[in-house]
């Protein structure tokens, strides 16, 4: 058939191949519907090179028993649990490769700068009153004061809008 004896295994334990214990307890399958069963009720189709030559010919697979942890689960395979594992060992050499690159970069980092971003922002926006003062001598009092209050009122709603971003 060409199948690993652990992909029938899945099969049986996924119900797409139908298995029945012996008066001996064991597991087994009929070897002409094995073929069928895999056949009809598998994701994948596989090449057949050549069919059963005596269709007539009804043959029992024995299968032994699976093993079973203390939780009654089938174990997995050795051949699953290490390919399982040097995939996720794969996983996390490429996070540490990408953050190495700079690829990644921890959120505390990039929490941080905007921080200092959004400070700079505000310290320059504030100060924008000051600065027409020095450029345009003429101002009065109440110009300074309109155009202050017209910062800090931007400001504020910048904020309000920012908050409403963080608690989505």
């Amino acid at each position: 058939m060409g199948v690993s004896v652990q992909a029938v295994y899945k099969a049986i334990r996924e119900g797409r191949l139908t298995a029945i214990e012996d008066n001996d307890g064991k597991t087994v399958i009929n070897g002409d519907t094995l073929v069928e069963e895999w056949n009809k009720k598998s994701a994948f189709r596989r090449v057949r090179t050549s069919l059963s030559e005596n269709k007539n010919d009804k043959k029992l697979v024995v299968m032994p028993s699976v093993r079973k942890s203390k939780t009654k689960e089938a174990i997995p395979d050795y051949e699953e649990s290490k390919a399982r594992t040097e995939h996720l060992k794969a996983e996390l050499l490429e996070l540490d490769r990408q953050r190495k690159e700079a690829i990644l970069v921890p959120s505390a980092e990039v929490a941080s700068k905007w921080i200092e971003i959004v400070t700079i922002a505000r310290t320059k926006l504030l100060g924008l009153p000051s600065k027409a003062k020095q450029r345009i001598p003429d101002l009065d009092s109440n110009a300074m004061a309109c155009l202050d209050d017209i910062v800090r009122e931007a400001l504020e709603e910048l904020a309000g809008e920012g908050e409403e971003l963080v608690t989505v």
